[in-house]
């Protein structure tokens, strides 16, 4: 991935931006926008409906921060086919029924060519529908595969992974390191995890992996009863399934009660260096699979570069940032290739025609609805970051 030269109003479009998103409320009932409208003929207009509130916001804003340094590149290299990039964002606070509220309203508004729906299944799935039957071109970020059933157009695709292969591959990986007997902690209000539990389970089974599942709750501040049962079942290794903060305060009361063996992390869940510092250093050692390996995909550590030049920060946890970055890269692919912003037919096109697409990181077209990341890696957690493992 070539360097790229940013300017004062790439800066000043990213600053616009989380302004503007800053101020979404977690009013349920109605949707935000983040955006003025486009002057017409001088820009593209993206929409983005995303969980900025709810149950599922942390995946939504991760997703959105990774959108807007997209459009921040896109803008400082004159944007798609000479005209800037744009956003109406939107808030589905993690709901279906306004998910297919604001999909209906990015559909009846014309200058829009492609949306970027919600992360999080069930919300996709619902904008998927929509996507379908009004023929609006919808890329999602880290969604899973959209079956045939919702997406029979052919309208949705996703950045992703296949959730099957990368769980597989990490129980092998770790079946080759000695350990057959796994614990995963679940947050059972977690729609995120929810979606993927099947999945892990089913590699579990397939590989004859013991797999046993203890359930915790969103924000739990005390994790004795399930650590009890857990080293009562003395596991081999401990997937905490929860968001990065509610992990680490886990990981830090499971060794302090006398859980001394590794954390693992099948699904790209805790790829947060925060979790060293958040933890009390309880997370030192985590073993993660994933597709986005700084040390090992150069364009992905020229994204991270990207972000900090942006953002002026580094960026800790890039998994979900990543992935909404890929996802406003590939529609600029494809409007370019298609010599359109606005004809959804065409873009559409366009998007299906795309065999492979490197932007953080590399992915190959399915040709049903995803582009996958087709490369694991496996990475430790320590001090200094995370660093690859053999």
């Amino acid at each position: 991935m070539r360097q790229r030269l940013y300017t004062m109003g790439a800066l000043a479009l990213l600053a616009s931006v989380s302004a503007a998103c800053s101020s979404t409320t977690a009013n349920s009932s109605s949707s935000v926008s983040t955006t003025q409208a486009p002057i017409a003929g001088n820009t593209v207009k993206l929409g983005v409906a995303e969980m900025l509130t709810g149950s599922s916001a942390f995946y939504g804003n991760a997703v959105l921060a990774g959108i807007k340094v997209g459009v921040a590149n896109l803008n400082s290299e004159g944007g798609i086919l000479g005209k800037k990039v744009v956003l109406d964002v939107q808030d589905n606070a993690s709901s279906d029924a306004q998910t297919t509220t604001i999909m209906k309203k990015f559909a009846a508004d014309s200058s829009i060519g492609a949306v970027i729906p919600p992360t999080y299944q069930p919300n996709f799935l619902a904008a998927c529908a929509v996507a379908n039957s009004l023929d609006i071109p919808a890329v999602s970020a880290q969604s899973g595969p959209p079956p045939q059933t919702s997406n029979p157009g052919g309208w949705c695709s996703t950045m992703t992974t296949d959730p099957g292969t990368q769980i597989s591959a990490t129980f092998k990986y770790l079946a080759a390191k000695g350990m057959k007997k796994f614990v995963m902690v679940y947050d059972s209000q977690n729609g995120y995890v929810a979606f993927q539990r099947p999945n892990i389970e089913a590699a579990a089974k397939a590989g004859g992996y013991n797999l046993q599942e203890v359930a915790v709750t969103t924000g739990q501040s005390d994790y004795s009863p399930q650590i009890s049962k857990i080293l009562s079942e003395n596991p081999d290794a401990v997937f905490p399934f929860m968001v990065t903060e509610d992990a680490a305060r886990f990981m830090q009361q499971a060794r302090a009660q006398g859980y001394t063996n590794p954390f693992f992390d099948p699904v790209s869940q805790l790829t947060s260096t925060r979790l060293i510092s958040l933890s009390g250093g309880a997370a030192d050692g985590l073993l993660a699979a994933t597709p986005q390996s700084a040390a090992n995909i150069p364009s992905f550590q020229a994204f991270l570069n990207e972000y900090k030049k942006v953002t002026g920060t580094a960026l800790s946890d890039p998994t979900y940032t990543g992935f909404g970055y890929d996802a406003v890269n590939l529609i600029a692919k494809a409007m370019t290739q298609a010599h359109t912003t606005t004809n959804r037919a065409e873009i559409k096109a366009s998007i299906s025609s795309i065999t492979s697409a490197c932007f953080s990181i590399c992915f190959t077209n399915s040709g049903q609805g995803a582009f996958l990341a087709p490369h694991f890696y496996f990475d430790k957690l320590t001090s200094s970051g995370f660093v690859p493992v053999s």
